[in-house]
């Protein structure tokens, strides 16, 4: 039983890790993150915060808002590290709400082709990283 058990967590701890990424994705959230430490997390952020996204992978996003960087772990996404030049995010809620929120889906479009997308992403929450 106590065996049975130990596997279980095990397999939740797994679960919880960061996900596999390609050391290109990897040294880009490195040279974007290094020497900043996590802080508050919050569900939504205005559009002001988040006109300038990075795209790293399709597990993460970071935008840039002045010094700081929130960082957004995706729930789910496909090409989300397109993102940045020539690639925009689009979203339909933004323009009624004023804000990026956890659950939203936002598409990637070329900028050169902005009615066709190339990916989706569906946010997760917010992490505000600065330097302490």
């Amino acid at each position: 039983m106590r065996r049975i058990i130990a596997i279980a967590v095990a397999s939740l701890l797994v679960g919880a890790a960061e996900p596999a990424r390609t050391p290109e994705a990897q040294a880009l959230l490195d040279q974007w993150l290094g020497g900043r430490v996590p802080g508050e997390t919050r569900a939504c952020l205005p559009i002001t915060k988040t006109n300038r996204p990075i795209g790293i992978d399709d597990h993460t996003m970071l935008f840039r808002d002045g010094p700081r960087i929130w960082r957004n772990d995706l729930r789910r996404g496909t090409d989300c590290g397109k993102v940045g030049k020539p690639y925009a995010l689009v979203s339909t809620t933004t323009a009624t709400t004023g804000r990026l929120c956890s659950g939203t889906t936002v598409g990637i479009v070329d900028l050169h082709e902005p009615t066709v997308a190339v990916g989706a992403c569906e946010l997760g929450e917010f992490t505000l990283y600065k330097k302490p």
